[in-house]
């Protein structure tokens, strides 16, 4: 990016109309290619009680994936509709797709040191002049795998340090198979607060409560318990395949494939053959 354009930022031009039509798209490219996005059901009353308050909310997504940004938008039209949301994105690519600053997306470079102070004093603005107001933000900065920890960029802790007034809410997905052909999206929400209201002590707040969440969101997921979760999009029994469901359907039968639910008094090493009588392991193999 030229010299020119350092510090400074593409603003946002939000259209709600423009908004759900994307959001209409992007449910229909989501059901195409998952089989499900399912919202951790102990965390989904926190996120819904957000959506009624009126302190500015500030949500911290992970990013483990392309789909990050359309799974963070179909989130807050399905659990914070009543609020008025923007969110960062590198400038450059802002300025290919310029038709996501009608999404309420704007611009900034994230490698400029100076774009910091230009980001907090546009969320400054947008608080002030939206009512309901709420940020989206991907911490990480860039692509991360679940595995990894959790490791921030300073930016979503200094916009929490400079607003006292903020409510925080951090955000874990994760792509997993389960039983069908397609991936499923498990999310996970957590609120998160500072004892210090500085963005050292932010910076390590929300370290702590995003790691925490995205551990025991992979608790959930390894369980395989539907009932453990609440389906936004899918989540239908898993099917084998079109041509042979119909078969099956034909002679009355189901070719639907449920989720091997695992007990929550169960692990792996605990999945062995019954032991053999001592009496039993010294006969000879005959």
């Amino acid at each position: 990016m030229s010299g020119e354009r350092r510090g400074k930022l593409i603003p946002a031009d939000p259209s709600p109309r423009l908004r759900r039509g994307f959001a209409w798209y992007s449910r229909r490219l989501v059901r195409k290619s998952f089989h499900a996005l399912r919202i951790a059901r102990e965390t989904e009353p926190l996120v819904r009680d957000l959506n009624r308050d009126r302190t500015p909310v500030l949500v911290a997504m992970s990013h483990a994936s392309w789909w990050d940004p359309i799974i963070g938008l179909l989130l807050h039209e399905a659990c914070l509709p009543d609020r008025n949301a923007c969110a960062p994105m590198d400038a450059e690519q802002l300025e290919r797709f310029r038709f996501m600053r009608k999404l309420g997306i704007f611009g900034i470079d994230p490698d400029d040191p100076a774009s910091l102070d230009a980001m907090q004093s546009y969320v400054d603005q947008w608080f002030h002049a939206k009512e309901r107001p709420a940020v989206w933000i991907t911490p990480q900065g860039r692509f991360t795998d679940v595995r990894e920890p959790i490791r921030l960029r300073p930016g979503a802790a200094a916009l929490a340090a400079g607003h006292p007034e903020v409510k925080v809410l951090t955000v874990n997905a994760e792509y997993t198979f389960w039983q069908d052909q397609k991936p499923e999206i498990f999310v996970r929400f957590a609120r998160c607060e500072s004892e210090r209201a500085t963005t050292p002590g932010w910076h390590r707040a929300l370290t702590e409560t995003m790691r925490e969440s995205q551990s025991r969101l992979a608790e959930l997921v390894v369980q395989r318990d539907p009932r453990q979760f609440t389906s936004l999009i899918g989540g239908e029994s898993a099917r084998i395949n079109p041509i042979y469901d119909w078969w099956l359907w034909l002679r009355g039968r189901s070719g639907g494939i449920e989720a091997r639910r695992r007990s929550s008094a169960e692990s792996p090493t605990e999945r062995r053959s019954p032991a053999r009588s001592p009496a039993r392991e010294k006969e000879p193999i005959s």
